[in-house]
């Protein structure tokens, strides 16, 4: 089987291919950095977030502890025990550059329960609650970064693939085609000057 010769039209699809290739890297690279902004930003209020969380979380702890050390111990121990009501957790969902996470979220503890034994006990409660919203939020924005970070990481992938693999291989199948073409322009021209010398040798 004879491999055909390459031609101007080959190298013109092989170009167009290129140009698509280049429009995509650039696409690609301003995504990119749409999604590096914006990965930076809610890293930013993850991080709050976290601080808060933790910091709600050791006030509950402390409260918890001080209504312990003032007789609620029994009565604590009996809230831990009961099933209530679970924490309603509702996520407001945005999108950019093609990926969704949520933005903010609403978070609606159980009913509060009735407290009597002591003073310090509500609260305790009261703080809890708040941890649990501060956890909701956290968990919530850690997801965010984490969509972010996920959708980033492929479409660098994407970027680099078209950038460093495919880009320099039609560039390089391009450099070796007009190298082709050359030479074949080359060969006509020699053929077409030695017709002319025969046609020349055979009037004399």
């Amino acid at each position: 089987m004879t491999r055909s010769s390459p031609t101007r039209a080959d190298r013109q699809r092989l170009a167009a291919r290129l140009t698509l290739v280049e429009r995509a890297v650039d696409l690609l690279r301003s995504k990119e950095e749409a999604l590096d902004r914006e990965r930076i930003r809610l890293r930013g209020h993850a991080s709050r977030a976290d601080a808060r969380w933790r910091d709600e979380w050791s006030s509950a702890e402390l409260a918890i502890l001080r209504a312990r050390s003032m007789g609620a111990g029994t009565e604590l121990d009996r809230l831990a025990a009961r099933e209530t009501a679970p924490a309603t957790v509702t996520p407001h969902w945005t999108s950019s550059m093609g990926v969704s996470y949520p933005a903010t979220v609403d978070c609606r503890p159980g009913p509060a329960p009735r407290v009597t034994s002591t003073a310090a006990l509500g609260p305790a409660v009261s703080a809890s609650r708040r941890a649990v919203d501060a956890a909701a939020e956290q968990a919530a924005m850690s997801m965010a970064v984490r969509r972010l970070e996920r959708e980033l990481a492929t479409t660098r992938r994407r970027r680099r693939a078209l950038e460093e693999r495919l880009g320099p291989s039609l560039r390089a199948s391009i450099r070796t085609l007009d190298l082709q073409l050359d030479e074949l322009d080359r060969d006509a021209a020699l053929r077409a000057r030695t017709v002319v010398d025969r046609r020349r040798g055979g009037t004399r």
